[in-house]
């Protein structure tokens, strides 16, 4: 059964604001046409991105759908139900959740963790006869991804054994239940990838999420299960000790029940940033002794998996599972389970090893001049863009992964420069002014406006950027009361030293920035155009263009080229 791509995007909805290169910890996305998508050869499938996108663009494949035709053909389903489930659903009383479990057409249902009983028994043993000085565990399909792709050289160090979900499947399979569909629920994403690669073994990977889901529009209440009454044998074994596996140091407490908490052979690290930091420590560490080290993606373990359905913290989630990992054991509902010898190895575990693009220093100096980083103080390291430095972000434009559009304050720079040459091409006076009446940007044609003595102001200071608005003009109490009522636009009509001038204020964020445009009334041009009744449009068209340029003036957004154009557009209109 070929199977969609894990993590997708849903262009229409990404924002462009590259926070989902910002978390994740290898930047597998590629930005194309403003819109950011997993690189699916280079992910981890950690799903920091899918959690941290604001605009939900980043999702999962859904795969409710297959259980629900099986349900429907009543095909045998076994549930293999991942350990962290107590800590999402630890609440509900067990036999309601067994329950809920045989409403959606489960035929079994038989927990994970007898599948990593075997694999803590089997590593230990593995530990004590490895060739290397330091084993690493296979249980976190992300920390194996991440060292098969961008760490291969520690590919030794990892332990030759599958993972307890498909050591729990061998197991059901071993023990006669080959004819069932299995079917792994668990608070992971990146399983869903693992499910994938072994196909022939696994036949669904659901999340927890996704089972919330099922029972909300399949109408099935887990409260109200009383009236349900279970088939006999429908639990499938259950666990002595492994229950702890989703905490961290929960795999080492299977392997070493007892171990002291400080045993230097024993060592556990959660969260992607203690796991590369590790890994970079493994470069130049050779211990004397031999040393296992339990590695998982998530922080504080699996319990904080990215499809968990229950937003607890680690804290209580923790706490939760360590009272109640035997539950299973304790209900006395388990038919035991026949272990059968299987093979315990993870060699279809297969993964293309990540091809490393090089570029030269060169190459790397030759694009960041480009982009106008010629000078270290060019370098903002900012991480607008999403990268840690311009360096790094540099390389990825190399690579194909980024877009040279991302560098936002280079865009905003090259913004301002248009909007500004814009500004002072206008026919007319254009001042932009703070909410303490202080002079923001203004143009050529207002300087001239103000007549000789205000050339000579400008002159002497360099421009009017800061410039005091009351000492500048006498008309200036009408920004003030702009600003005071946070109106959106005013027009007025002033008599100014003869002149007959018309004033158009725009609020751009009201209450602290305007505009003012100022139309000399008497020009020869402007009366053509009242004579034809037209002032207002014309009016109207200015005001716009110069709303435009001060957007750009004032914001850090991503989209400055496509409202550029629009102004250039609008200013040929």
């Amino acid at each position: 059964m070929k199977r969609d791509l894990v993590i997708y995007t849903e262009k229409i909805n990404c924002q462009d604001c590259y926070k989902c290169i910002k978390v994740c910890p290898v930047k597998s996305i590629k930005v194309e046409d403003f819109s950011a998508s997993v690189i699916n050869e280079t992910c981890i499938y950690c799903g920091r991105c899918i959690n941290a996108c604001p605009a939900g663009a980043k999702k999962y494949r859904d795969d409710t759908d297959i259980l629900r035709d099986w349900a429907d053909s009543q095909e045998p389903m076994i549930a293999c139900l991942a350990p962290s489930f107590i800590s999402d659903f630890g609440e509900t009383p067990l036999d309601h959740l067994l329950k809920a479990l045989y409403c959606l057409g489960f035929s079994h249902v038989s927990e994970t963790a007898i599948g990593a009983d075997i694999v803590a028994k089997e590593t230990s043993n593995y530990l004590q006869n490895s060739e290397t000085n330091i084993v690493l565990a296979t249980c976190c399909p992300s920390v194996v991804n991440y060292i098969k792709i961008y760490r291969p050289e520690f590919n030794k160090n990892l332990a030759p054994i599958a993972s307890p979900m498909i050591a729990h499947i061998r197991l059901l399979k071993a023990a006669g239940y080959n004819n069932h569909k299995f079917v792994f629920i668990g608070p992971c994403i990146s399983k869903k990838m693992e499910g994938d690669l072994y196909q022939d073994e696994t036949d669904l990977v659901l999340t927890f999420e996704e089972l919330t889901s099922l029972w909300e529009s399949e109408g099935v209440h887990i409260e109200d299960m009383d009236k349900v009454t279970l088939p006999k044998d429908f639990v499938i074994g259950a666990s002595e000790r492994a229950g702890i596996f989703p905490v961290d140091n929960g795999m080492i407490g299977t392997m070493c029940k007892g171990i002291d908490s400080v045993n230097s052979q024993f060592m556990s690290f959660s969260g992607m940033k203690s796991v590369m930091e590790v890994c970079d420590e493994l470069e130049k560490w050779n211990p004397e002794e031999k040393v296992f080290i339990e590695l998982m993606a998530c922080d504080g373990g699996c319990i904080k998996g990215p499809a968990t359905s229950n937003s607890e913290g680690i804290a209580a989630k923790r706490n939760r599972l360590l009272k109640e990992f035997n539950i299973f054991k304790r209900s006395g509902l388990a038919k035991p389970l026949n272990i059968n010898p299987i093979n315990i190895g993870n060699d279809k575990y297969k993964i293309q090893y990540k091809i490393n693009c090089l570029y030269t220093e060169r190459e790397i100096r030759e694009l960041l001049d480009s982009m106008g980083k010629t000078t270290k103080e060019d370098e903002l390291n900012c991480s607008g863009c999403g990268y840690d430095n311009c360096r790094s972000y540099a390389i990825a434009v190399l690579e194909g992964k980024a877009e040279r559009e991302m560098c936002i304050s280079q865009m905003r720079k090259e913004a301002q420069n248009k909007a500004s040459v814009l500004l002072r091409k206008m026919p007319y006076g254009v001042v932009l002014v703070d909410e303490n009446l202080r002079v923001v940007d203004t143009n050529e044609k207002f300087i001239q406006q103000g007549g000789e003595e205000l050339s000579m102001i400008t002159e002497a200071l360099g421009g009017l950027a800061g410039a005091d608005l009351t000492k500048i003009i006498t008309y200036h109490k009408y920004f003030k009361s702009v600003l005071n009522d946070s109106s959106d636009t005013a027009e007025f009509d002033i008599r100014e030293g003869g002149k007959n001038i018309h004033l158009s204020i725009i609020s751009i964020q009201p209450g602290k920035l305007i505009c003012g445009i100022i139309q000399n009334m008497d020009d020869s041009q402007l009366v053509k155009d009242i004579m034809a009744q037209k002032v207002k449009e014309v009016i109207k068209h200015n005001a716009e263009a110069v709303q435009r340029i001060a957007f750009i003036l004032g914001e850090s957004a991503s989209y400055t080229e496509s409202i550029l154009n629009m102004v250039i557009k609008s200013d040929k209109e």
